[in-house]
């Protein structure tokens, strides 16, 4: 089988075995609920290095035709569950992560990714209808002929809105060839499960309408998905006596992100501080903080100071409602914290509407950031507690 049409399992295998590995897969059974179903369309957009990617891989396995992963499963929290058996490894599955598409077909995206996967489908289902038909006609000609239907991941589904703002006509046929998986006539035949990816929220583009059907969970409001993505308090107790860690420390480091009542951790920090046995700001050396520096220090009134506020271990209001879920159309102080509550450099208090410094290592980062950008009176200020 080929990497994007029914792939294996062997990415999540990987993560099964690794040193670290916390149990996830009782994300599956919210899945299972919605397949075939209206509500079959869903968005999750978390801050990077929050699990998204290993959550995709594990869907993968799963549902794909592509391998046999009852074994796999079978210590997991999943395979307890009456429908277990189902739907494993009963769909066709298409898994594109669309930003390995750009460097290559950058000046088309879209039909970069529809001739590779056309390519790989055709290993599969030899007779498959010719590359110059719609994607939608394609898909649902292979469901007639399998009776099989498709589950279809999409890995940094944003990057193209993101990364093209000043080619519309690019981001236009981009949001077709998804309008054409998710929303076309074809699609209520042979679509039974989407879940895409992405850093932000579903952007409201005028006169688009191919994700206005998606379900959409972020760092906002993940709703019943958010002990799926992070690790929880619990899960990084467990953790911190397994690596003889101190549990209060790693607390004062990593903790901070406050989502539906339920405190996360960025997984990939707690993961190193484990396997190195050290606390240290991993997640800065895997992302781009310039953005922290972008954001905070745009010309609006009362963002400096809110920030200092932050800072020194204070809470911010603020109104997230305004804010268009478009990092290249910030037009307020609100709309600034907003973009950084939602790539993980803030945490959100839903309760009192209120933005704050989730933890001692995005301090850090917010220090180094400032010292680059001529604030040096709030690094001098700069706090360290969590809100």
């Amino acid at each position: 089988m080929g990497i994007y049409f029914n792939p294996g399992n062997e990415g999540f295998a990987s993560d099964v075995n690794s040193d670290i590995y916390v149990d996830k897969t009782g994300l599956i059974k919210h899945m299972n609920k919605s397949l075939g179903k209206a509500q079959r369309c869903i968005a999750v957009s978390h801050a990077r290095r929050f699990g998204k990617s290993q959550a995709a891989g594990m869907l993968e396995a799963y549902y794909s035709l592509g391998c046999d992963s009852k074994e796999l499963f079978a210590p997991f929290e999943i395979a307890r569950e009456p429908d277990f058996l189902v739907h494993l490894n009963k769909y066709h599955v298409i898994h594109l992560d669309v930003s390995s598409f750009e460097g290559t077909y950058r000046d088309d995206i879209v039909f970069g990714i529809k001739k590779i996967l056309h390519d790989d489908m055709k290993k599969s289902v030899p007779d498959i209808m010719a590359l110059e038909y719609p994607i939608a006609t394609i898909l649902n000609d292979i469901y007639e002929k399998t009776k099989c239907q498709f589950v279809i991941i999409i890995d940094e589904w944003d990057c193209v809105v993101r990364n093209y703002p000043d080619k519309p006509e690019v981001v236009h046929g981009y949001l077709q060839f998804l309008h054409d998986l998710f929303k076309s006539k074809e699609a209520k035949s042979f679509l039974a499960l989407a879940y895409i990816t992405g850093i932000m929220p579903i952007k409201k583009i005028k006169n688009e309408s191919a994700l206005n059907n998606f379900r959409e969970y972020t760092m906002l409001n993940s709703k019943q998905l958010t002990p799926y993505f992070g690790f929880t308090e619990d899960e990084v107790r467990e953790l911190c006596h397994r690596f003889s860690m101190d549990f209060e420390a790693v607390r004062t480091w990593y903790n901070g992100y406050l989502i539906n009542g339920i405190h996360m951790y960025n997984p990939n920090s707690v993961c190193n501080a484990m396997l190195d046995h050290s606390l240290e700001p991993y997640w800065r050396n895997t992302s781009s903080f310039e953005t922290i520096n972008d954001l905070i220090t745009l010309n609006f009134d009362g963002l400096k100071e809110d920030v200092l506020h932050l800072l020194s271990g204070c809470k911010v209001g603020i109104k997230t409602i305004t804010f268009g879920n478009d990092l290249s159309a910030i037009h307020s102080k609100d709309d600034a914290l907003t973009a950084l509550i939602h790539l993980g450099y803030l945490g959100y208090d839903a309760e009192r509407s209120q933005a704050y410094l989730p933890n001692y290592e995005v301090a850090t980062a917010y220090e180094a950031a400032l010292e680059t950008g001529g604030w040096q009176e709030a690094c001098d200020n700069g706090g360290t507690e969590s809100g």
